[in-house]
């Protein structure tokens, strides 16, 4: 009897596997301490740190030039436009972009690229997701005479037509996992 129990046990594990497997559960970071590969987090970085530049300390001061002036690609929004999108060595995509006579708004969308073949942060082999992307929205209100007050709204899952683009073995990672 104690030998067809473990088959059964063993059986049952192999099951469960095969269904996670088959069921496309995929990796994700989420939180400050997500345990994000350090390599992917500043490949995200690379891209992040120069528009958050112009996110936050922008040359413009109204909200068409401030849309205007940032350097990225831009999605609008259809699913054939999405394959136009050059993603291959990861970057940013703009979309969902929105204006007002003192507000702007955006949503923005940003892929690693791949993740080169070296050892992790603590010379470990690794063996994670070959991309990491996230997506978030970003407000601005602008007041005459004053920097726009900007806030960062995080999203808990990416456009589809976006998530496509990536390989299959890409994970999502929250807006928070960058920050810091």
């Amino acid at each position: 009897m104690r030998l067809a129990g473990r088959r059964t046990w063993a059986l049952g594990v192999v099951a469960t596997f095969v269904a996670l497997s088959l069921t496309g559960c995929h990796t994700e970071y989420h939180g400050y301490d997500s345990g994000i590969d350090g390599t992917l987090w500043r490949q995200i970085a690379s891209f992040e740190d120069p528009l958050s530049s112009s996110l936050f300390e922008p040359s413009a001061y109204e909200p068409i030039g401030y849309l205007n002036s940032l350097q990225a690609e831009r999605w609008s929004g259809s699913l054939e436009s999405a394959s136009d999108l050059d993603l291959e060595e990861g970057g940013v995509v703009l979309y969902d972009r929105t204006s007002t006579d003192n507000a702007a708004g955006l949503s923005i969308f940003i892929a690693s690229g791949p993740r080169p073949d070296v050892p992790t942060d603590w010379g470990r082999n690794y063996d994670g997701p070959s991309q990491v992307f996230t997506c978030y929205r970003i407000e601005a209100e602008f007041s005459p005479g004053a920097m726009p007050s900007v806030g960062r709204t995080t999203f808990d899952h990416c456009p589809p037509a976006l998530v496509e683009l990536m390989p299959a073995d890409a994970a999502f990672a929250s807006g928070e996992v960058f920050d810091g």
